[in-house]
Order: structure tokens, then sequence, then C-alpha cells
């Protein structure tokens, strides 16, 4: 089983918030299939999925497979390169 600390759950979403909201925008529209919001964010993310808040609302995106720490930044990177 693998696993995602909190701490790094923590350092990834507020990376991805500062510095690539555009990509947590399009993980938002192209997998939850969610095209109108005013705000969103990434909240958490585990091994399993991310989970992202918008408009007061949340939806989890589950991953293709389970991840470890060392595959997010991987993972995060093939998820947008198969929106674009």
């Amino acid at each position: 089983m693998k696993f995602i600390t909190e701490k790094t759950s923590k350092r990834v979403c507020n990376h991805m918030n500062k510095d690539h909201l555009d990509s947590v925008h399009k993980y938002l529209k192209f997998y939850a299939k969610i095209e109108q919001f005013k705000d969103a964010e990434m909240e958490e993310i585990n091994s399993t999925s991310m989970k992202i808040r918008y408009d007061n609302n949340y939806v989890v995106i589950k991953f293709k497979e389970e991840i470890s720490e060392d595959e997010i930044h991987k993972t995060l990177v093939s998820m947008i390169k198969n929106i674009e």
C-alpha cells in the first residue's frame, strides 16, 4: 500500500494553488466534467485521488492507479498532458 503524508499533501496543494492553478482548473473541467465555477483550489492529495474544492463544493478525482509521494509530480504532469 502506498501512502502520502498530510505534510506532503499540504505542500503539494499549496504549490499547485500558488503556481499551477490553471492546471487545477483543467483537472476540474476535464476529469470531473465541471465546466463552470468561480473559484477552485486543490484541497488534498492522497495515494488514490485528489480533492478539489470549487464554489463551496468538493469533487474527488481518482487516479488510474495508486501513487506514492515520489510519483505525485509525474502523475499530475501526465494528467495535464492527457488533456492537452
